[in-house]
């Protein structure tokens, strides 16, 4: 995309700088004598916009960013401009000075807009004018919506109060803005003193939005009023009809709940006749302990709902207060927004709750998958940088365009704080610290590039990689391990439980540091660095030999969570032990032993966090326990399913009774009758068996693409006698499947893109044969044998 000529000023509404939940509404008449060739507007605001040309929709945006990274759109509206008088109009919101937990939505109210208008293709960069954001714009607050709205929570925004009768038409035309005040110039566009210094161009497609209708009606309830046809705003109900809420009784409540079937992320719409006004309010959850978040005033007649804010939930309930006569509710919908990937992934086997299982992991990333990876829809919708790696192996086994994972972990990198570190949670610069994370953000880096191949991005991540390793290198012992993990301001995250001791030389950490050395060799060698490679590898090497002398405990394989100048911790969890078998620290016997004799014995704390798997599952399909990997996938993830998730949870207590569901009141997270922390029902980090079922069982591997690599070795498991998937890729489908043929034996066919150049399998019978369409791979699996001293085939209890 070309760079914009910015000629346009960030402004405001004046004497509104310093508040909180500001909405206001900008707007710039202008007059065409002639038809542009082409006609592009540029808008960002901070933080959220919704742009009109003529009273009609545009777009709405930005994605979020640093505000020293800010990131504008961009639409081509030169077919819909009209001549004589147009209006380019934008209403647009600000959270304010209040705190905010992940300390997102930060810096003051600012809208810029340019409309660069053009004459010829053949002087296609230069416009003939702009219609540019100034002090000749219009701009007051909003009279829609109240100031005196409370928060929802302490990690989002404020609920809505919105009086339609104060809708005046102002997007329009012919609306006269003559008693409108002047914007008031807030900055220039793209100065170094500016709250905003940087304008980017949006780095991914505009999101996918998708009208959406609930499919069921949970309740429907008069309560002292009137209902009617609550059925017919249903996706399936045919010409529909509209439902009546009667609240013409005083005090009498009617109200409907609506199930949408799943979660999903968008903006509802509603169409109400209302002949003598009335209050309606929306209330939404992921669960059926639903929120109070908008509240309407009805103007007499007809009147559209529509929440400026987005909103993440499966069931909404919409009541009517006050009608002093029944209200008519014409329609129901959502636009169901999310990231555009391209593909049809496809995985199926003989056991249909595995089946369930890799849908649900694959939906759940997909829901997640908005302007950036968001760690949860509804809570906070921020950019967690574990959160997103592990979204981020799902997307390398469904779909063929990463970028949305690119985008993310470069806004990883432009948060980098000046002592090297990286922020935790992102995308706005903030205070949380883990170090654990900043590990795993290079790990998810490198995998970004061995699935893509993009090496312009490791050449552009490689400073901030280098910074990274400063920090890392200023953190050790005398020894090399990572020390003071837990000091003041930091979070030692590994896994949210309380298990695990975090003091001091916190072993987890140590762990994750060796991997990001390892990898960081990796990196320094494909830009041909090769005498930092050599240093990160000797490093390394050091650092394993602390880690194996200092933090085992003697006489065991075993890894204490932490040393301190006491000596070990006493405390020996499952989460420190694989994070030591999936670094590498532990020899393969090694975490063969710890896995049989002590994690399939049930000799320590379960692991409770949807999170933590991907490392165990990893670890185990790694070392030959396929059957296990596969028993806790059924029986972890399963176990939600029949307790009705439809996207993964972010924590999940499988001993507690069936009838609980996480919940502050019910359990299953940390945070028990803490009931001002939300709890999250669409967590990506949980979403791990779709990418290994789909690498493991089904058998490709197309984590290293970018370098024409495929793995193709199936890992068959008791109780599945056929599997097939599609697996999009940058290069093609891949499509495979493998089936129990009438031999007893495993046989397996495969069309690969021919753009894979090395196509790694071990089969017996293999066939290679290359045509227009790919290679086609056929062969028989081999069966390793049983060994039941290894654990193969063995039960796994999950706690």
């Amino acid at each position: 995309m070309n760079s914009v000529n910015w000629r346009a000023d960030w402004i405001w509404a004046a004497g509104v700088s310093e508040e909180n939940n500001v909405y206001v509404e900008a707007r710039r008449r202008f007059e065409l004598t002639v038809q542009p060739k082409r006609a592009t507007v540029h808008i960002s605001a901070n933080q959220h916009y919704k742009l009109y040309l003529n009273g009609n929709e545009i777009g709405r945006g930005p994605a979020p960013a640093d505000l020293s990274w800010m990131s504008y759109d961009s639409y081509d509206i030169g077919e819909r401009l009209q001549a004589g008088t147009n209006v380019l109009a934008v209403v647009a919101h600000n959270f304010g000075r209040e705190p905010i937990v992940t300390e997102q939505l930060q810096g003051p109210g600012g809208i810029i807009c340019q409309l660069d208008l053009f004459g010829s293709q053949e002087n296609a960069d230069t416009p003939l004018g702009s219609i540019a954001s100034g002090a000749d714009w219009k701009c007051r607050r909003s009279p829609k919506w109240t100031t005196k709205a409370s928060r929802l929570h302490l990690w989002g925004g404020y609920r809505e109060i919105a009086d339609l009768k104060a809708e005046d038409g102002w997007e329009r035309a012919d609306y006269d803005d003559s008693a409108w005040p002047a914007a008031a110039v807030a900055a220039r566009a793209e100065q170094p003193d500016s709250p905003w210094p940087r304008l980017l161009p949006r780095e991914i497609p505009p999101l996918r939005e998708t009208l959406v209708q609930p499919v069921s009606v949970v309740a429907a309830e008069s309560y002292l009023g009137r209902l009617e046809s609550a059925e017919g705003l249903l996706r399936d109900y045919g010409e529909g009809e509209a439902a009546v809420l009667d609240a013409s009784a005083p005090g009498s409540l009617p109200q409907i709940t609506y199930d949408f079937g799943t979660e999903i992320v968008g903006y509802p719409e509603i169409e109400v006749e209302a002949a003598e006004g009335g209050v309606v309010q929306l209330f939404y959850g992921e669960s059926l302990e639903l929120v109070l978040t908008d509240t309407f005033l009805l103007r007499k007649g007809a009147n559209k709902l529509e929440p400026f804010g987005r909103r993440a939930f499966r069931y909404l309930k919409i009541t009517g207060m006050a009608t002093p006569s029944a209200l008519r509710v014409r329609s129901l919908g959502v636009r169901f927004v999310h990231y555009p990937y391209e593909g049809e992934p496809v995985f199926r086997c003989s056991d249909e709750k595995l089946n369930r299982i890799w849908e649900t992991g694959r939906y759940t990333t997909v829901v997640n998958s908005q302007h950036h990876l968001e760690d949860c829809p509804y809570r906070e919708a921020a950019l967690w940088v574990a959160d997103a790696v592990v979204m981020g192996k799902v997307v390398y086994q469904t779909y063929s365009n990463p970028e949305l994972v690119r985008k993310s972990l470069l806004q990883g990198a432009r948060i980098q704080n000046e002592d090297g570190s990286i922020p935790g949670t992102g995308p706005q610069r903030n205070r949380f610290l883990l170090p654990d994370f900043c590990a795993f953000w290079l790990l998810g880096a490198w995998e970004y590039y061995s699935y893509s191949g993009d090496l312009q991005f490791i050449q552009e991540i490689w400073p901030h990689a280098a910074l990274l390793a400063d920090w890392f290198g200023r953190q050790e012992d005398e020894a090399g391990l990572f020390a003071k993990a837990d000091r003041s301001g930091w979070w030692c995250f590994i896994d949210w439980s309380d298990d695990i001791e975090r003091k001091d030389r916190v072993t987890a950490v140590s762990c994750y540091y060796y991997k990001f050395l390892l990898t960081l060799s990796l990196m320094a060698q494909e830009l041909q660095e090769d005498g930092r490679a050599a240093e990160f590898l000797r490093k390394a090497k050091r650092l394993r030999e602390a880690i194996r002398t200092r933090q085992r405990v003697p006489g065991t394989s075993l890894y204490a969570d932490c040393l301190t100048d006491e000596g070990l911790s006493s405390s020996v969890t499952a989460q420190t032990n694989f994070a030591a078998a999936w670094s590498g620290i532990m020899e393969e016997a090694e975490a063969v032993a710890f896995i049989r004799e002590e994690y399939l014995a049930e000799r320590l704390p379960p692991i409770r966090g949807a999170f933590f798997y991907h490392i165990v599952l990893e670890t185990l399909f790694r070392y030959g326990f396929a059957e296990e990997a596969v028993s806790i996938i059924r029986g972890y993830w399963g176990a939600m399913l029949d307790r009705g998730a439809t996207t993964w949870w972010e924590t999940f207590d499988l001993s507690l009774p069936f009838p609980t569901t996480p919940s502050p009141y019910l359990g299953h997270t940390p945070t028990y009758l803490q009931d001002s922390i939300p709890v999250s029902l669409s967590h990506g980090w949980g979403a791990s068996p779709t990418y290994l079922l789909s690498r493991e069982v089904l058998g490709a591997d197309v984590s290293e693409a970018g370098s024409g690599r495929v793995l193709i070795r199936p890992t068959p498991v008791e109780g599945l006698d056929w599997a097939e998937g599609v697996i999009p890729t940058q290069h093609g489908e891949l499509q495979i499947r493998w089936a129990r043929e009438q031999d007893g034996r495993l046989h397996l066919k495969a069309l690969i893109p021919s753009a894979f150049s090395v196509i790694e399998a071990d089969m017996e019978q293999m066939t290679l044969v290359n045509a227009d369409s790919g290679t086609c791979l056929t062969g028989i699996i081999r069966v390793p044998e049983i060994q039941e001293e290894c654990g193969v085939g063995a039960d796994v209890t999950i706690l």
